[in-house]
């Protein structure tokens, strides 16, 4: 992950603009890639969850045209496609199927008939965990609406990106990462209810320690990967509950004693099992880094990664490897898998006095179990998406 800033990436992309399609950009929308602290697949629960965007970002320059057609370039990929309003049909590479899926939501909510010229481009890791899809829809919802309706109301473009998502890609996802992307706040922790949709935010006492991410390098895609399954799983398994208790009450609101009806299916029994105590220790790591408590920091995020690997089962080889290895490095605070899951990254709260010697030492230890040169980085808190205008 390069350390390009917001700011040098605009101005590298108004030239590309200007390059591409020989007109300057109306406006410039940046989202930011988020990583989550703890609270992880309790957002399609209605659970609790702590994401927080960081300061990686992905960026849609847009100029609006007199014709109904879309013409779009990608930076990353260097690569350029081009649609009609009318023609929205999913593309068969995954960065285009979001693009054209984000597009074809608006399109069906308002009337709009001039086409656009857009660029996207950005600095946040594909396929990592880092959310740079969630970054990219919210990316395009907010230049579009901004650009033809003066409009930038938050709540709605969430709306439009979990749309996207759920009925176009179809990925049973929760709102997390737009959520985190949308409303985050620097430096400041966001602490987000699902069930009622609403979030607050608290300080930071963590002291003398940094946020580190571990890449795996195991690239997953979620709308192939078991995802799916676990939402699927965790519904059944609420079904379940609630039929043998002849409740009708909602994963957030159940009991342990309601879960331990369905303990001879041992498996819908891990699932709710990790959501339960997941909600349980995002309300304590608030606690607990108000306190400025790294021990017991530590020991809620280790918790939430053997609940993740061993009930939710969302975890790999690679990603318990970086998790038992730095367990033995003093300067480990403590870690988790993060996001989706099935690759992607870790996340580790590390001592700032020993945080070189600990990415050396996870470095080395993990090539010479899989041969593979492994990323790690450090990371700042980030605003959230915001609209530039005067390009």
């Amino acid at each position: 992950m390069d350390r390009i800033t917001k700011n040098q990436l605009i101005q590298d992309y108004k030239k590309l603009f200007f390059d591409n399609f020989q007109i300057k950009p109306d406006i410039a929308s940046i989202a930011p890639g988020r990583v989550n602290i703890i609270g992880e697949h309790t957002d399609y629960n209605l659970g609790l969850a702590m994401p927080i965007a960081i300061n990686k970002w992905i960026v849609s320059l847009l100029s609006e045209r007199s014709d109904n057609k879309v013409y779009i370039y990608s930076v990353n990929y260097n690569k350029r496609i081009s649609f009609n309003l009318n023609d929205l049909n999913n593309s068969n590479e995954l960065w285009e199927k979001y693009v054209k899926s984000t597009i074809h939501v608006i399109s069906k909510k308002y009337n709009f008939n001039n086409g656009f010229n857009i660029l996207i481009g950005g600095n946040i890791p594909i396929g990592f965990g880092m959310s740079s899809s969630a970054a990219l829809e919210v990316s395009i919802v907010s230049a579009i609406l901004y650009k033809c309706f003066n409009k930038y109301d938050k709540s709605k473009i969430l709306k439009i990106c979990n749309e996207v998502e759920t009925k176009i890609l179809g990925i049973k996802s929760g709102m997390l990462d737009q959520y985190a992307s949308i409303f985050s706040i620097d430096k400041n922790f966001l602490l987000i209810d699902f069930n009622s949709i609403t979030h607050e935010y608290f300080n930071s006492n963590i002291k003398k320690s940094s946020w580190l991410l571990v890449n795996s390098m195991v690239s997953r895609d979620l709308v192939n990967s078991e995802y799916n399954i676990r939402v699927s799983e965790c519904k059944e398994g609420l079904d379940l509950v609630n039929k043998s208790t002849k409740k009708n009450i909602s994963l957030s609101a159940l009991t342990f004693n309601d879960i331990e009806v369905i303990k001879n299916n041992k498996k819908l029994y891990n699932r709710l099992l990790h959501v339960y105590y997941e909600n349980q220790r995002v309300k304590k790591m608030k606690e607990e880094i108000l306190n400025g408590n790294l021990n017991n920091i530590g020991e809620l995020l280790l918790e939430s990664h053997y609940s993740l690997s061993k009930n939710y089962e969302v975890s790999c080889d690679e990603i318990d490897f970086i998790i038992s290895i730095s367990k033995k490095h003093p300067g480990f605070i403590g870690g988790r898998i993060m996001g989706g899951g099935f690759g992607g990254c870790t996340i580790n709260l590390v001592k700032d006095n020993l945080k070189k010697d600990f990415i050396l030492f996870v470095k080395n230890q993990f090539y010479n179990e899989y041969k593979t040169d492994i990323e790690v980085e450090e990371f700042s808190f980030s605003d959230g998406s915001h609209i530039l205008t005067n390009l």
